[in-house]
């Protein structure tokens, strides 16, 4: 029985050790999310930017056409 105590503990401690990895890797996970929705967002913006450049820029050149 005194045998199996050190296996125990063992496996506790490994168990132990792999949830607060996992932990880690869901906080990693988070920021990640976090960072892309942001990047995401930044994209969006400079393509509305880049769309109403072109669109003025087509006006402009078919004002000049004129």
């Amino acid at each position: 029985m005194i045998s199996y105590f050190p296996a125990i503990l063992a496996a506790g401690a490994a168990y132990g050790g792999v949830r607060a990895g996992l932990n880690g890797a869901r906080q990693s996970i988070v920021q990640i999310e976090r960072i892309v929705t942001r990047l995401d967002e930044k994209v969006d913006d400079h393509g509305e930017r880049i769309t109403v450049l072109e669109v003025e820029t087509r006006n402009l050149k078919e004002d000049k056409k004129t």
